[in-house]
């Protein structure tokens, strides 16, 4: 069996075949596994591609994981909210962290029923399954109009939700299915936010040392999907070699995934549209974004989505002394070249941080611009398929996807995705 993609979902769906008895070889195009959940180190600062976190509540990917080996770094569970009038309010769960309820009362960031009704919805949330949460009713409706319906505040839907969620879900319009905020907020109430102390991509890493060493072939591209009476028979590479397998198991991005689906006459019923983003990664000497929470820009002319100096969280991040700070980007603005977009970014981290003093803003030193213009899929309300079963079948006999795209736009998603690809090849295989 060929599993063609090493990110988390190709991970788990070789992993599950391997436990499975079944021989199984992973082809990664990459030098490395992890997909998009990679880590590289460059002159002893730890730069993830693309600023992630994990949600040590999400039930699937940690049947994989081993947290205490990851040595987690919790981040606090807050967000420090920037204004238009340039100051800044602390606001977060104090269900979670106690310290944050009088901030939270005091700092006038949510006004106080938007509070109660935030309590409200994170109870709610978390009293749901996950399932539910992915139910008809949500999905058909934008979270948006969810939280209008819920009697949020405009200032609270834009103030705080379109720069938090609009950070995890890379779309300020909050025009993402409320099945994706509500399965994020319920993550969030049972569990931390958190990073490993060797990087997002230490979570892959671990993940690829539960298979033989010898399953995992980087370097690796596949040219062509390769059809034997209509049905998948393997794969040709780059370099021309045929690999021969019964069934192949499709775990690449969604761009690559339709492409080799297509060059054989096939279609994917998944998403086509994907949003990117842009992480700009800058040394300095000071915290200039001080804390353990996310700071959030709700400015009206924001180019930084949010950002926060990831020393604070993890120190080893950085060599001793010096601090690494982490600006994410989205839309049309994740697209500017280079210079334009550092120039933009390093005035809004001025204004986000007014009470550093000059010298501090101007002894940042660029280190790293990640671009992942395939972060996530756009995650539209269902109003038509809302509720629909999942399946990694393709029109393909043979030939399986596995995909975030069978669940929600996260590494849960992902995991779930490379899970039901091979459970579904064995219980298939089984049967023949």
């Amino acid at each position: 069996m060929l599993v063609v993609g090493a990110g988390v979902a190709g991970l788990v769906a070789a992993i599950e075949l391997h436990r499975a008895g079944r021989a199984v070889v992973v082809l990664e195009a990459a030098p490395e596994v992890g997909g998009r959940v990679r880590t590289t180190v460059r002159d002893g600062f730890t730069l993830d591609h693309g600023f992630q976190v994990l949600f040590t509540a999400y039930p699937v990917l940690n049947e994989y994981l081993d947290h205490g080996a990851l040595k987690l770094h919790p981040f606090q569970p807050a967000a420090r909210i920037v204004r238009d009038d340039r100051g800044t309010a602390l606001v977060g769960d104090a269900l979670n962290d106690l310290s944050l309820l009088l901030p939270s009362l005091t700092g006038g960031a949510l006004p106080l029923p938007d509070l109660l009704r935030m309590l409200r919805l994170r109870q709610f949330a978390k009293g749901l399954t996950i399932d539910e949460c992915f139910a008809a009713r949500y999905a058909a409706v934008s979270t948006r109009d969810f939280l209008a319906a819920r009697g949020f505040s405009a200032r609270t839907i834009n103030g705080f939700f379109a720069p938090f969620y609009g950070g995890i879900l890379l779309d300020r319009t909050l025009t993402t299915r409320a099945s994706v905020l509500l399965f994020t907020f319920k993550m969030l109430a049972e569990g931390k936010t958190a990073v490993p102390e060797g990087g997002m991509g230490a979570i892959t890493a671990q993940m690829a040392a539960l298979l033989p060493a010898e399953v995992i072939r980087c370097n690796t591209r596949v040219r062509a999907l390769n059809l034997e009476n209509g049905r998948a028979a393997g794969v040709t590479l780059d370099d021309g070699t045929v690999l021969q397998a019964q069934d192949v198991v499709l775990a690449t991005d969604l761009v690559t995934a339709h492409a080799l689906t297509e060059s054989v006459g096939a279609q994917l019923h998944e998403p086509r549209q994907v949003l990117g983003c842009t992480t700009l990664y800058y040394r300095a000497q000071t915290a200039l974004l001080p804390g353990r929470a996310l700071w959030l820009n709700a400015r009206r002319d924001a180019t930084v989505s949010h950002a926060i100096t990831l020393t604070e969280v993890v120190a080893a991040y950085a060599p001793p002394g010096q601090h690494l700070i982490a600006a994410t980007v989205l839309g049309e603005a994740a697209t500017h070249d280079d210079a334009l977009l550092d120039a933009a970014v390093r005035k809004d981290l001025s204004r986000m941080a007014p009470g550093t003093n000059a010298a501090a803003h101007d002894a940042l030193a660029t280190i790293a611009i990640w671009r992942v213009p395939l972060s996530q899929y756009a995650q539209p309300v269902l109003a038509n398929n809302a509720g629909a079963a999942a399946s990694a079948r393709t029109p393909v006999q043979g030939l399986w996807r596995a995909s975030e795209t069978a669940h929600s736009s996260s590494l849960d998603g992902a995991a779930r995705g490379g899970q039901l690809a091979a459970r579904e090849l064995l219980n298939t295989s089984g049967a023949r």
